[in-house]
This record gives C-alpha cells, sequence and structure tokens, in this order.
C-alpha cells in the first residue's frame, strides 16, 4: 500500500508543478523561513534532478476519517516532528509504517501549501475489522510440541489500545495476556501477563551448587520442573524515534521442583525444602518475587529468525524489593543484562550477523540463585533468565554473571532456504566481573552447522551443533513462530 501512495502523491504533485514553483518564488520574496528550501526543491523536480536527499518542512498535520485512533497514535506512527526538515524517504516510511499498523484499510495524503508553509493532509479510512482469531503450531526441543489460539482485539477498551490472549496446549499448558495503549510520542501504557511450564532433565550438580541440597553421588541428572508466572504493568515513550523506553512494575512466581528425589530424608531440613505434600515433590524455589524495572530497546532487524540488516540493542534492569522468601535466603539484590548485535548484506543472497551480550546481580548479601543465568540450547521463546547457547544442552551452564559473543552467516540457497553456519563463545560464573574473569579467554565454546525454512508454517531451523569441550554434539529443533 505504500509505495502506491507515494506514487499518487507524485503524480498529483506533477499536475500542479507549476503553481508550486509560483507560490514558491512567491514566499521566498516575501521571506517566509520555508519558502528557500521547498523552491529548490521544486526548482530540482523540475530540471529532474529530484532524489531521496531532498527534503520538505511540513508545519502542520490535518487528519480527516480517524475516529477510533487519536492524533497522538497517527503522529507516532509517521515518526517524524512538525516544522522540522525531512527528507522524502522519512515521509514515505513515515507513511508506510503507517499502513503496516493494518488499522487503516485506505490511506491518502496531500502536501498543500496554507500561505505560511506546508501541511501534509490525511484521508484516511479505518479498517472495520477489529477482532481476530489466529492458530499456529510450533516445536522446540524445551517446551515440545504446542498448538497456539489467538484472540485479538483491537480498540478493547479506547482509543488507540489492543488486546490479545493466546492459549497454549501441548505437552506444556501456558498462556500470555498482552493490553497495549499506544499514545505514540507521549507515554502509552500497558499490562502483559504470562505462565510458562516445562520439564527438563538437568545434572543434578547444577542444583546442587545453587540450592542447599545433599552431596549424593547416586543420583547423577533430575527431571527438573519450571515453572514462572509473570505480571507487568508498566509504561512506554519512544525516545528519538527508535528506542522504546518502558519503566514499570513486575510480579513473579517462579516455582522449581522435581519428583526425582523421592527419599525425602535425603534433604536438609533446614535448606527451605518443602518434604511435605502426598506427591512426594521436592520444592528448590517456591516464591513470589516483587521487583520495579526499566529497559531500552531498539530493533531494526527485517526479521527476527533470518535476518538480513539491521540493528539491535536489548538493555535491561529489575531492582527486586519484596519476596515470599520460601528458601528464607532474601535480600533486595538487582540483575542487570543487555544485548547488542547488528546484521550486515555481505552479497544478495549472504548476511552476517553478530551479536555480544551479557549480565550480572548486585546484591552481594543475597543468596537468591533462581534469578542466575543459565546458558544452553536453542530455538525456544526466552524464559526467566535462561538464555541460548550452541553446543550445550538446556540448562547447561549456570551463573550469577556472563558474557556472550554470536556471529552467523546466512546463505540464501533460494528464496525461502537458508544454509546457516554459527557459533557462539561465553564465560559464566559467580562474580565474573568483580574478579575480573570475564576478560579472560572464553571456557565455552560452540559451534553450529544447520538449515532454515520459510514454510507456511513458519520458521523452520535445524541446528546440528558441537563443543570442544563436551563429548556429545547436540541437534536443535524449532519449528513455528516462537512462542
Amino acid at each position: 500500500m505504500g509505495p502506491e501512495i507515494i506514487q499518487v502523491g507524485h503524480e498529483e504533485a506533477r499536475k500542479h508543478l507549476e503553481g508550486l514553483i509560483e507560490i514558491a518564488e512567491k514566499l521566498q520574496q516575501e521571506g517566509h523561513h520555508n519558502a528557500k528550501s521547498n523552491y529548490g526543491v521544486l526548482q530540482r523536480k523540475q530540471a529532474g534532478q529530484f532524489t531521496e536527499q531532498d527534503s520538505l518542512v511540513i508545519d502542520r498535520l490535518r487528519i480527516f476519517g480517524s475516529k477510533n485512533y487519536s492524533r497522538g497514535y497517527i503522529k507516532g506512527k509517521l515518526r517524524f516532528d512538525l516544522s522540522e526538515p525531512i527528507t522524502f524517504l522519512k515521509l514515505r516510511q513515515g507513511l508506510n509504517n503507517l499502513a503496516a499498523s493494518g488499522n487503516f484499510k485506505g490511506i491518502r495524503y496531500q502536501l498543500k501549501s496554507n500561505g505560511l508553509g506546508t501541511d501534509l493532509v490525511l484521508k484516511l479510512k479505518e479498517d472495520p475489522t477489529k477482532m481476530f482469531l489466529k492458530m499456529g503450531a510450533h516445536y522446540d526441543d524445551l517446551f515440545k510440541s504446542s498448538a497456539l489460539i489467538n484472540l485479538t482485539r483491537k480498540n478493547f477498551l479506547a482509543q488507540d489500545d489492543v488486546a490479545s490472549f493466546d492459549l497454549i496446549l501441548g505437552d506444556n499448558i501456558r498462556y500470555s495476556l498482552q493490553y497495549y495503549r499506544d499514545k505514540g510520542p507521549y507515554w502509552s501504557f500497558g499490562y502483559n501477563s504470562s505462565l510458562n511450564d516445562f520439564k527438563r532433565s538437568v545434572d543434578f550438580g547444577i542444583i546442587q551448587s545453587n540450592f542447599n541440597v545433599i552431596q549424593d553421588p547416586n543420583v547423577g541428572e533430575i527431571n527438573l520442573d519450571v515453572t514462572e508466572w509473570k505480571n507487568q504493568l508498566y509504561v512506554q515513550t519512544v525516545l528519538r524515534e527508535e528506542f522504546a523506553f518502558q519503566m514499570g512494575i513486575e510480579h513473579k512466581l517462579l516455582k522449581y521442583s522435581t519428583r526425582t528425589l523421592r527419599n525425602l530424608d535425603e534433604v536438609l531440613p533446614e535448606n527451605g525444602i518443602d518434604p511435605t505434600g502426598g506427591n512426594e515433590r521436592t520444592f528448590f524455589e517456591n516464591s513470589n518475587f516483587y521487583s520495579t524495572y526499566g529497559s531500552l530497546v531498539l530493533d531494526t532487524y527485517d526479521d527476527r529468525y533470518f535476518p538480513t540488516k539491521g540493528l539491535y540493542f536489548n538493555g535491561d534492569f529489575h531492582l527486586y524489593l519484596f519476596s515470599s522468601d520460601f528458601n528464607d535466603n532474601f535480600k533486595e539484590f538487582s540483575v542487570s543484562q543487555a544485548q547488542i548485535g547488528a546484521v550486515f548484506p555481505l552479497t544478495d543472497r549472504l548476511s552476517w550477523q553478530i551479536e555480544t551480550e551479557g549480565g550480572f546481580k548486585l546484591g552481594s548479601q543475597s543468596r537468591v540463585t533462581s534469578f542466575d543465568f543459565v546458558l544452553g540450547g536453542f530455538g525456544n521463546e526466552p524464559v526467566n533468565n535462561f538464555k541460548p547457547f550452541l553446543g550445550y544442552d538446556f540448562l547447561s551452564l549456570p551463573g550469577n554473571s556472563y558474557v556472550k559473543a554470536y556471529t552467523r552467516f546466512d546463505y540464501r540457497i533460494s528464496p525461502k532456504n537458508h544454509l546457516l553456519v554459527a557459533a557462539n563463545i561465553a564465560n559464566v560464573d559467580d562474580d565474573l566481573f568483580r574478579t575480573g574473569e570475564w576478560l579472560s579467554a572464553p571456557d565455552f565454546r560452540g559451534y553450529a552447522l544447520g538449515w532454515g525454512n520459510e514454510s507456511f508454517l513458519g520458521p523452520v531451523q535445524v541446528l546440528w551443533s558441537w563443543s570442544p569441550q563436551t563429548t556429545r554434539s547436540q541437534v536443535y529443533f524449532s519449528v513455528g513462530f516462537w512462542f
């Protein structure tokens, strides 16, 4: 829709080019501040020298036909300031962004002189469809098979808002609820609620190093049940037209438990683990945590799964203030983490992605380990502070701080098929930044070779990976969009 809109505008402007030049000449003679730059543009246009770098100044925005979307929402989608020079390319991008919202089935625009400057006149026709029912399917090695039913309602409670509910059925029942009221360049607000649950076989040594359980050499692996219930209330705004800045409050319930340790006498009674209950379930964590947080996100990747260009940044800070304190070891602490990346097109078919990330915990008096970073695995929607790492199984490398670098080459064999070559390195341990170990040679390395496909179900990725530090290779399957 966007290119067609721009083309209509260009054709309409050509019809009145002579008149526009006369207006520009008159305004220039009268000393109006925008006339000189706009007159130059018109002269170059008449001479056939118009380029996307030519600029204009829009002094006023006039909107017609928008009932359910406010002026602030539309300005936020256009992403340029009034009374400031902008290129015609930026105007096109703003109109394309407005069209991409899916809220309007018709967008017509005009650039009109108001005698003192230039008006952008938007004539909008809203899409009458407000409710959507969608379905999807996904498989990965952590959540296993999943079927999604999504219900989305626009203008759920007020102008500019949207509500979405995902019910996820399969090997693990989950949900995600999102409500957001978009006020464009002003402060927007929203609410998120989600439930994640999965089971995974993990090395008992990881549990022993993070929770006060008996050292039993007869236990090699346990089946760990992880439940995360998260609720967030936040406000958000856009900085410099690209960065999404968010701050809010969060409640999170974390449960780590197992039924593998059936001999409950082997669990130390003072460690806070609950040995009660007829199902013989042993809890390592069962606490509510309350925090305040802030995040800053820039995402210009052109695709989440197979990007060919763009920049990415995600910084997050959580301050945990209160807890129901199941293990009787809570003191105020914080967790800070950041990820930065870029994708460069090397040729028409080959792109190179490089990312680096890290995180750490602040608060030496707190002995809470449930928010430690745990690396390993690939192909699932993120949960808690579990991070993907090629060459290792899920939940393999724990620590309260980590640094990681990742790179991938994506060669498009055909328009929907990709040959993938990837590598990652990392250091993960307790207090890496305090001891200076984060600057040492990486302790963990992993490599992967795989195939990707943009199928009707969504992105498909199959990766075979290995690490010099382990004796086993890993094969990761991820089918469909992540949720």
